[in-house]
């Protein structure tokens, strides 16, 4: 997501579903169906074509106003960040659309998961802010879980001989 923030598209359908799992170590990106270029000197997509919207992933002004930012697609990770804590319970349960975005416009979010750490959790939230300028960016997420030890990148620890305890 980084690199698509770098490069100056949205994907607009960031959700676990769309995330493949290549090998032990990696994690594909994909569905990029919805996904546009910013043009330059834009900071926003704006949709021009209504159409069926992934809403429980959708950050408030793509779902009020149809803009997608970086900002939006850092929303759509929270969720997905909750999703993957949660083992793939759909979030929002059972909620119609119409009632997650009264939800989000109250100030209620996604409750912290069992599995979630609170430092993570934290994250989570801060990927949810209403204001798409205070959310994290992409280039933050990846220090956050490239810096955290508890985050280490295990097929480095592969290649170089260290034993892995999962239970440390």
């Amino acid at each position: 997501m980084q690199y698509l923030e770098q490069h100056h598209f949205v994907h607009r359908d960031l959700a676990a579903r769309n995330i493949l799992l290549a090998s032990r170590f990696q994690a594909k990106i994909s569905d990029f169906g919805l996904s546009r270029a910013i043009g330059a000197g834009d900071d926003y997509y704006r949709a021009s074509q209504g159409g069926k919207w992934p809403i429980k992933w959708y950050a408030p002004e793509s779902f009020n106003y149809g803009t997608f930012s970086h900002a939006s697609d850092v929303w759509s990770f929270g969720v997905t960040m909750w999703e993957m804590f949660s083992l793939g319970a759909p979030p929002y349960h059972d909620m119609k659309g119409v009632d997650v975005i009264k939800l989000i416009e109250d100030s209620q979010r996604l409750a912290q998961p069992e599995l979630c750490p609170d430092k993570v959790f934290e994250v989570m939230k801060s990927c949810w802010n209403y204001n798409p300028k205070a959310r994290p960016t992409f280039k933050f997420l990846t220090r956050f879980f490239s810096d955290d030890i508890e985050y280490t990148n295990l097929q480095d620890m592969v290649q170089s001989g260290k034993e892995i305890n999962a239970n440390q």
